[in-house]
């Protein structure tokens, strides 16, 4: 490796590009957050498959070159005035509503990037609850561990890696999939495999590394 190539792959591991999501994180009189987890869970992997399939040209050359680096993803929180913010910089993105739920999905960018509304937005303390709701048509099933106590928020970007690699894998199940809306069943517990999909997790946040966070069959 040239002395140049190690010195800019140094610059990307301290300054690393990564898809953004921004949930709004409205929340109830009593504290709680407004909406269930399985919207939120459908808005990010619909507004995730949107932006990958995002013609615009700086999209395409950002994802490209994210795509170099490392799939990583990191999800946001914002509420009331601080999520209209969000919704108003100028960096590309796309908004996915289903339900109660609304995510801003945010092309790759850099920390030194943000926006300073995307800045300030809150990584962690994100939980939703479950609102019992039945899974929508076509929803293709998410396994995740849940001995690893994920936050909502990291569900959310072990469920986006998991989803991002089905779908790269243009099969007829996973075109159906994304043609009938991006629905997600998210279930507890890690089957025997064979999978279809593994996500493994980097250790950057809240579990340990390689841990086996989220499978498709």
């Amino acid at each position: 490796m040239m002395a140049d190539d190690l010195t800019g792959r140094l610059e990307s591991e301290e300054d690393p590009l990564a898809i953004v999501f921004v949930v709004d994180a409205e929340k109830t009189p009593d504290g709680r957050l407004r909406v269930g987890r399985e919207d939120l869970f459908d808005a990010a992997a619909l507004g995730l498959m949107r932006l990958l399939r995002d013609e615009r040209d700086e999209v395409v050359d950002r994802i490209a070159l994210w795509r170099d680096e490392a799939i990583r993803k990191i999800v946001k929180r914002a509420r009331g005035a601080a999520w209209h913010r969000a919704l108003a910089v100028e960096h590309p993105h796309v908004v996915a509503h289903v339900g109660d739920a609304s995510v801003m999905v945010l092309a790759p960018l850099r920390p030194s990037e943000q926006p300073r509304a995307i800045r300030e937005a809150q990584v962690s303390g994100l939980q939703a609850e479950p609102s019992g709701r039945p899974a929508r048509h076509g929803a293709l099933t998410v396994h995740v561990d849940e001995a690893l106590h994920m936050s909502t928020g990291k569900t959310i970007a072990q469920l986006g890696h998991a989803v991002q690699l089905f779908a790269e894998r243009r099969t007829l199940r996973a075109e159906r999939w994304i043609t009938s809306g991006c629905a997600v069943r998210v279930v507890p517990g890690i089957p025997a495999g064979p999978h279809a999909v593994e996500v493994r997790d980097a250790g950057f946040t809240e579990v340990p590394s390689g841990s086996l966070t989220a499978v498709i069959l």
